[in-house]
């Protein structure tokens, strides 16, 4: 049987899948893959890059696999912690600084306005003045926004 050599596809095919230390690969594909990588500078490369990945994800990942017990106390945790961190209008409460008095004024224009038009409510139908006074000042900041007009 001919010996046949290793290309760049297949030795970079095996880096995904048995990683950057050559002792770990079978024995006779880390035969191929030494020779290869004596005569090729990409190879090299390839190797080096799948080193420094190999070490990044040793550091980032934790030594011991958690069990599943672990794991499940670990979510159950996190969501105790949210479910007792939520707060009544935590959306308005966690916005910046600016958008709180926005959102209440924002909030109670459609109170005021509702209450604008109630109280000029006739027994003979709405004052009609009163309701136009009172959508000439609702609107009046809006009209000076670029996509009103």
């Amino acid at each position: 049987m001919p010996h046949k050599s290793m290309t760049l596809h297949e030795f970079e095919n095996l880096l995904d899948r048995h990683g950057a230390a050559l002792d770990r690969w079978p024995i006779d594909i880390a035969a191929k893959a030494k020779q290869l990588l004596s005569t090729s500078i990409h190879a090299r490369t390839l190797l080096a890059n799948s080193s420094a990945l190999d070490k990044l994800l040793g550091e980032a990942l934790p030594a011991a696999t958690p069990t599943t017990a672990a794991v499940r106390a670990r979510i159950l945790a996190g969501v105790a912690r949210e479910a007792v961190a939520r707060r009544p209008f935590a959306w308005l409460l966690d916005r910046p600084r600016i958008l709180g008095p926005i959102a209440v004024a924002a909030a109670l224009i459609p109170l005021c306005l509702g209450y604008a038009i109630g109280t000029g409510y006739a027994p003979n139908g709405v004052n009609e003045d009163l309701v136009a006074d009172a959508s000439l000042l609702a609107f009046t900041e809006y009209e000076g926004m670029s996509d009103a007009n």
